[in-house]
């Protein structure tokens, strides 16, 4: 009985259970379960869990459009993901991310995905002026839920093939205000990220290729290709590269430290970086600054700048704290170097006070950088120099500038070698030869700058104190020797001034009331050269000038003054009115001399033979309101002349108002007022008679006379125009000047175009050009 019992079972089992179609029955069950749960309800969990941990976790809102997977391919797509902070201001969102988790993940027990894809993330980072940011923020909310166990390990983790696509980084720093004002928000972007990565792996001791590149919002492009290791420690091996960056960018930050404003400029880094356990960073390429402009923050003038900075090699060793670099080629470089009254530098005042420290205890001194630059070689620059502090401003303009300087070294007591040269004006020479130690100029200098032929009298750089008068004539050779040893400053400044002329009169509160001829005549020599010596000594922290052996060359005991001539005494020569001489009127829209104005030229031309040494200036004057309306007068009319040439009619009464040029005229008005309606004004100036019997009458002159009027109005003068008849004035007085048929006719040098000057007003029925007069 108990066989037959296990027997009856066997055969129930084989025949119901286990038979092919039960099997397959159930098969089918599981797959149809498993393709529901992996197709529909996967990506519901995916969705709420990822939902509810962020919100539980972080407190804040995540939105995702949709998740789907694929059981069978093993895929996951997560499409139309945000997350916003606090504040609604969003953190991260991305279109698309797609993950493809390869089946060996199952037989080998690790996390293998063969592509990660994620297209046009978005991420918005901003730091705020107390430091924290929105993920340092985020990560801090995250670390409050952690608990004290130790760290769970990483898990086996290896993806063949990560890529982004058009991934956006945002980031906003709000950097601190020092008036305690609302922060300053700058605004920094990295756009059009692409980035892929190959065999990404945690595994100790394995590194993968990473690439990628993207574009800098504001100017600039970066690339980046090189191989990375997370573990055991972080290392980076890499070519990376900045191309064009723009300096604009920093400009906020640069504000910080120094009141200057950064117009324009980019940087192209080309290198390689290094860095693992014992090195933090290392970088080993060349380096550009291109198109460099640095001015100050309440000056429109170029600070510093320069074409082109370059050196082929830039090494930086932050391990050892060294930077070196090959030659520095500097192309095209400008600077403004001013010392003011008080003996302080435009340079120096550029420094933004910070918040004083209140930590009175002595900290210890820093491991300085070992810095070497391995020479700098300078083409075609130029630098404005001016000294504020002497008796008499000194400024200049030194251009082509070229030269080098030898090895700067930080760690070396050897100085450096300076030799420079330039163009000073038209036909000065300056040079600057000597020795400087970069990092301590007030322990060890030794220069010598030299100044030949200087011929621009404005820009003399000494004069005697107590004369109150600059010196507008003559060249000048000067030689400054400076020497400072320990912070003292010794120096021997010798001028030598040719053919000196004085010219307007200074303020200056030591100013003597001097005979100033009499003290050239006492200083000149026999070649008509000065020759001073002005010896400089005293701490370079208040230096302290000493002028009197100056003055000892310069002077006597009693000298009478000098009175200097202006025009008004050119005019007493001739017993002329200085203001008839320094005035010539023209017409409204003329250039042409009137008969009264020849006569004032000729008495002009006479008191400039008197005096053969002077030059005379002449700016043509112009006003729109005054000469304009004539402008515009004659351009009409030779509009009209144009027309009826074209048309083989008679243009030698281009008249506006002639009744033969009527229709010319009324074309030229329609080209102008295309809509205004003829007919229309015709009727504006048609009569409607008293008895309907009698014919409208038509005044045809008062409607040709409108038409004129409109047409000369809308004849555009411009600016070039007036100034054409400005320089047309100053040329008509030129000629009768130079081309008189007598012998009192003057030299053409001695007078001197100048740039047309616009009149703000003018009284009467003439325009007034100041005639002005000086020397060479």
């Amino acid at each position: 009985m108990h066989s037959s019992s296990l027997n009856q079972f066997g055969s129930y089992v084989r025949t119901k259970w286990a038979s092919p179609r039960r099997i397959r029955f159930w098969l089918l069950v599981l797959v149809i379960v498993y393709t529901l749960l992996g197709f529909f309800g996967l990506p519901w969990i995916i969705q709420s869990v990822a939902q509810s941990t962020v919100k539980e976790d972080f407190g804040r809102e995540l939105r995702i459009e949709s998740v789907q997977t694929n059981p069978y391919t093993l895929t996951l797509r997560i499409n139309g993901v945000e997350l916003d902070d606090t504040d609604n201001r969003q953190l991260l969102s991305w279109d698309q991310l797609f993950v493809d988790l390869a089946w060996s993940s199952i037989t080998n027990q690790a996390w293998i995905i063969e592509t990660i894809q994620l297209k046009q993330p978005v991420i918005q980072e901003e730091r705020f002026v107390s430091g924290e940011t929105r993920f340092t923020r985020l990560a801090a909310k995250d670390s409050t839920e952690e608990t004290a166990d130790e760290p769970a390990p990483l898990p086996a983790l290896r993806i063949n093939e990560l890529q982004v696509e058009g991934g956006v980084v945002r980031f906003a720093d709000n950097l601190p205000s020092a008036n305690d004002d609302e922060p300053t928000q700058v605004s920094l972007a990295l756009q059009d990220i692409g980035l892929s990565v190959e065999d990404f792996s945690l595994q100790e001791g394995m590194s993968f290729p990473v690439t990628m590149n993207a574009q800098v919002a504001d100017g600039g492009k970066l690339e980046f290709n090189g191989s990375v290791q997370l573990l055991p420690t972080f290392t980076l091996e890499a070519n990376a590269s900045f191309t064009e960056l723009a300096l604009k960018q920093a400009e906020p930050y640069l504000q910080q430290f120094v009141n200057v404003q950064l117009d324009s400029g980019t940087v192209t880094v080309n290198g390689q970086l290094h860095t693992n356990a014992e090195q933090p960073f290392a970088f080993d390429g060349s380096v550009s600054v291109d198109s460099l402009g640095i001015r100050e923050g309440s000056n429109s003038e170029t600070l510093i700048g320069w074409q082109r900075l370059q050196t082929e090699q830039l090494k930086l060793d932050l391990a050892d704290k060294q930077l070196t670099t090959a030659p520095i080629n500097v192309e095209a470089l400008t600077g403004r170097v001013v010392i003011f009254e008080d003996k302080s530098t435009n340079f120096g005042q550029l420094v933004v006070s910070g918040p004083e420290s209140t930590d009175t205890e002595e900290s210890e001194p820093a491991n300085p950088f070992n810095i070497t630059i391995e020479g700098i070689e300078l083409s075609d620059s130029a630098l404005h120099f001016a000294d504020n502090s002497l008796p008499l401003p000194f400024a200049t303009r030194i251009h082509t500038l070229s030269g080098d300087i030898s090895t700067l070294s930080s760690s070396s007591a050897e100085p450096a070698r300076v030799n420079l040269e330039g163009e000073v004006a038209e036909f000065g020479l300056a040079q600057v030869e000597g020795e400087i130690h970069a990092w301590h100029p007030m322990r060890q200098t030794s220069i010598h700058v030299i100044f030949r032929n200087l011929q621009i009298p404005e820009y003399s750089p000494y004069t005697v104190e107590f004369a109150g008068r600059k010196i507008e004539g003559g060249t000048m050779d000067l030689d400054l020797d400076y020497t400072v040893n320990e912070n003292q400053l010794d120096g021997k400044n010798n001028l030598l001034l040719h053919d000196l002329k004085l010219g307007e009169k200074m303020e200056s509160s030591n100013a003597m009331d001097l005979p100033l001829n009499l003290a050239i005549a006492l200083l000149q020599d026999s070649n008509g050269v000065i020759d001073l010596t002005l010896p400089v000594s005293g701490n370079v922290d208040n230096p302290q000038f000493d002028f009197g052996k100056i003055i000892q060359q310069a002077v006597g005991n009693a000298i009478t003054s000098v009175v200097t001539a202006p025009f008004r005494f050119l005019a007493n020569l001739i017993g002329a009115d200085s203001e008839d001489l320094g005035k010539v009127e023209f017409a409204a829209g003329r250039s042409e001399l009137l008969p009264p104005q020849r006569q004032r030229i000729a008495k002009l031309r006479e008191a400039l033979n008197e005096r053969p040494n002077l030059i005379l200036e002449l700016a043509g004057p112009f006003n729109q309101d005054f000469d304009g309306p004539i402008l515009q007068r004659e351009k009409a009319i030779k509009a009209l002349q144009q027309r009826l040439t074209e048309e083989n009619r008679e243009n030698s009464d281009a008249s506006l108002t002639a009744e033969s040029n009527q229709d010319i005229v009324e074309a030229m008005f329609i080209n102008h007022y295309s809509e205004t309606s003829l007919t229309a004004l015709k009727e504006y100036f048609t009569e409607e008679p008293e008895d309907s019997a009698d014919e409208p009458s038509f005044d045809a002159l008062a409607y040709r006379n409108q038409l004129a009027k409109q047409i000369i109005a809308a004849q555009s003068v411009s600016q070039a125009e007036l100034q054409d008849i400005g320089n047309a004035r100053a040329e008509a007085v030129r000629n009768a000047l130079v081309n008189a048929d007598d012998e009192t006719s003057i030299a053409t040098d001695r007078v001197r175009i100048q740039e047309p000057k616009q009149v703000d007003s003018v009284n009467g029925e003439r325009v007034a050009m100041e005639v002005g007069v000086s020397a060479d």
